[in-house]
């Protein structure tokens, strides 16, 4: 079984690697902390090298003089993450199967097998190109399948993160917009470590899974207009400032316990939630969160 070894300037150090929830589990997303006077001041440029001894794996990325951040990252393009890399002779087949699929649905407009298998032959093609018109055929698909709604509301979601994920790449930004997408669970948040500011307003979700922890730069969360029960998920987020929560779910301050953990999270909004009608709920919530200096209940 390999380890992690880390190099920082050819030299190796001796580190404690963690998950950001704490637990000693199978994780995506590993954290170390460096020890005092690991960098020299008078080097230009800091090289940190991470080895996996299991296999010789090995990335590395350069820190510049100045610098707070650097980062080493696989492409999940050309990694083909979400799907599966095609030839083009597959490709051909693919699409072929793809019309063939669209012309007996025309013939059974309800036949669920025949929807789902358009949506999957669409996304395996091309889920950027074929967004629109696969959003189109869960709709369908939902209203002729209504004891699988749950479900495909959770397969689209899946999709719609992935699809964020990939245009997020190619333009090359730190801010993640998933609002007005209906979405009822949240994936992939391994791959959004680099993300500053995420937008989750107006969705379905009832909670954010703790594996939002993987978000390490995460400053600005926005997740207004959902129907979450509980922030069980927001906590160890070393980097969170401003959390918008307003018209959720939220029924007792206890609730927000978690928040303790972001350190530096100064503006909370809870407005439009249930808990801000008990009684001396903002003389709780200051004892509560003393670092945010601002609440709107």
């Amino acid at each position: 079984m390999g380890t992690l070894l880390l190099t920082v300037d050819e030299a190796p150090l001796s580190v404690e690697w963690r998950t950001p929830d704490g637990r000693n589990r199978p994780s995506h997303v590993w954290l170390c902390d460096l020890p005092a006077a690991s960098l020299n001041d008078h080097l230009p440029q800091h090289t940190f090298r991470v080895i996996w001894t299991g296999s010789d794996t090995q990335k590395e990325c350069v820190l510049l003089k100045g610098h707070q951040e650097c980062w080493c990252r696989d492409s999940a393009t050309d990694e083909q993450l979400f799907r599966c890399e095609l030839s083009v002779e597959k490709s051909t087949v693919l699409q072929s199967e793809l019309e063939s699929c669209k012309e007996l649905q025309e013939l059974e407009p309800e036949n669920k097998w025949c929807l789902l298998t358009i949506i999957l032959l669409m996304r395996a093609l091309d889920p950027l190109l074929y967004e629109k018109e696969t959003l189109e055929y869960f709709s369908t698909l939902k209203a002729v399948d209504p004891m699988r709604a749950a479900y495909l509301d959770d397969l689209r979601s899946k999709f719609l993160v992935e699809n964020s994920v990939l245009k997020m790449e190619y333009a090359d930004v730190r801010v993640l917009h998933l609002a007005h997408k209906d979405l009822t669970v949240l994936c992939h948040l391994e791959q959004l470590l680099l993300v500053t500011h995420l937008d989750l307003s107006h969705n379905r979700l009832r909670a954010l899974p703790p594996a939002l922890a993987a978000l390490r730069c995460l400053e600005v969360l926005q997740a207004s207009d959902n129907v979450l029960e509980n922030l069980d998920g927001v906590a160890n987020l070393p980097r969170l400032r401003e959390l918008l929560l307003c018209n959720n779910r939220l029924q007792q301050s206890a609730a927000l316990q978690t928040l303790a953990s972001c350190p530096r999270l100064v503006f909370l909004n809870l407005q439009g939630n249930s808990l801000c009608q008990e009684e001396g709920i903002r003389e709780r919530l200051a004892e509560m969160l003393p670092s945010v200096s601002s609440i709107l209940t």
